[in-house]
């Protein structure tokens, strides 16, 4: 198998610094089975070395913590699969540190994807061997989990970062100043905030969509340092108290779109079936997705989805032809919904991603962007962001896609003061020009 001596592609893995525990994840795939995939189960399996502490494969992954790592089973979990199934699929594995997780789709009850703990590295190293078996009518695909992993509760949203964050706001140094949360969602970094402000500190949270707006409201009856504005962030500085612009220590984004709103049914996801809306504000008169298909030319569509959504060239094409040939036929595309979309996305692309991700994923990400304007909300936000902080103020962005990063490394770039050995800012000197340097 001349495969098996070829450098493979890494993938994630769980260090050996990471916490002492063994975590396993599972996909749900309606792929169907074919001598390829169980090929490469076969091959995985003889590839995976036995002795404790090696890579798990060639192409230089990490080694596992003593106590293990984790699994992943990508493909073929029955989307009707129960925690007790999972249980007795790795029976004689290894004791099991907790019970599986199993996450579901809220909608159709389907499994998503979910979590197996094993107290020790043997236990691992077991379940690593039940790659390729059989799992209900399935066949189970077994390898090293891409991460631990947390299953949030529902209607939750679990805050990426939160230490950080919180030392890149500089909380703890003034923990009695005023901090905003331009992108509350469901409130996780608005509460790591309280928790570490003063009596005297105050939070004020923004967001456009109902269901964070309620949420925030009631944090803000519960905690009186808290304030919840229904408006978009790059309103900060209208938006503010007028006592408070200017003296603001700390604004956080968390740009992009959460769980809860994943899950909601306004069209955000490929797999459920639903309207094509995609507004973070579905109340607003702002279009939907819809609506900005049926008023996109060829051109427009092609060149949004090459931009917003990174496909390639030829494929933002074909997808947009193959919009323009559906409206052809549905004028106002009142037929098309969220699975007649990604299927006809599916099909205009005419073959799978490399990575394992619906192959509509980014032609709704695409949509997404556009009818909530996002990346022009962040420039804005960013220049309302920095007009409302005090001196020594920060800004924190977590941005969660390379064209977003470079959304605020340009304005970052575009904005920044000369550092002292900058060539021009010498030679401004040498003319007696008055410089103002970066601290």
């Amino acid at each position: 198998d001349r495969s098996a001596s070829r450098p493979r592609r890494r993938r994630d893995s769980v260090s050996a610094e990471s916490p002492p525990s063994c975590a396993a994840i599972f996909e749900s795939a309606r792929a169907s089975k074919s001598r390829r995939d169980l090929r490469r189960a076969r091959r995985r399996r003889r590839q995976s070395p036995t002795p404790a502490k090696k890579s798990l494969s060639e192409g230089g992954r990490r080694a596992l913590s003593p106590r293990g790592s984790g699994i992943r089973a990508r493909r073929y979990l029955p989307p009707d699969a129960t925690e007790p199934q999972v249980v007795a699929f790795f029976a004689g594995c290894g004791e099991l540190e907790r019970a599986p997780k199993l996450l579901r789709d809220r909608a159709t009850g389907r499994v998503i994807r979910g979590f197996v703990t094993f107290a020790r590295e043997a236990g691992l190293r077991a379940a690593l061997a039940k790659d390729g078996g059989r799992l209900g009518a399935r066949t189970v695909s077994v390898t090293v989990a891409t991460t631990h992993g947390t299953a949030q509760a529902e209607g939750t949203h679990t805050p990426a970062m939160a230490e950080e964050v919180l030392e890149a706001l500089g909380v703890a140094e003034d923990p009695d100043g005023v901090y905003v949360d331009g992108t509350f969602g469901r409130g996780g970094h608005a509460r790591a905030i309280l928790n570490a402000l003063g009596p005297r500190g105050t939070l004020h949270g923004f967001d456009v969509d109902p269901d964070a707006v309620a949420a925030g409201e009631a944090l803000a009856k519960a905690d009186p340092r808290f304030a919840m504005h229904r408006a978009w962030f790059s309103s900060v500085a209208a938006s503010l108290p007028p006592d408070d612009v200017g003296r603001v220590r700390g604004v956080l984004l968390d740009v992009g779109i959460s769980s809860p709103q994943l899950d909601g049914g306004r069209g955000f996801r490929p797999e459920v079936d639903a309207p094509l809306d995609m507004r973070f504000d579905a109340t607003s008169g702002v279009e939907t997705a819809r609506a900005y298909l049926v008023r996109a030319s060829r051109r427009e569509l092609a060149a949004a989805l090459e931009k917003y959504g990174g496909e390639r060239p030829a494929h933002a094409r074909r997808i947009a032809d193959a919009v323009a040939l559906a409206k052809r036929s549905d004028p106002t595309l009142d037929g098309l919904t969220t699975t007649k979309l990604a299927a006809l996305a599916a099909a205009a692309k005419g073959h799978r991603e490399y990575q394992a991700m619906h192959p509509a994923k980014m032609t709704f990400q695409a949509l997404r962007i556009a009818v909530n304007r996002e990346f022009d909300e962040l420039k804005d936000g960013l220049a309302a962001a920095t007009s409302v902080l005090a001196v020594g103020g920060a800004v924190a962005v977590l941005t969660w896609k390379h064209s977003e990063c470079a959304v605020v490394v340009d304005y970052q770039a575009e904005h920044a003061l000369a550092l002292p050995d900058a060539p021009l800012a010498r030679w401004a000197r040498r003319a007696g020009v008055e410089v103002a340097d970066a601290a």
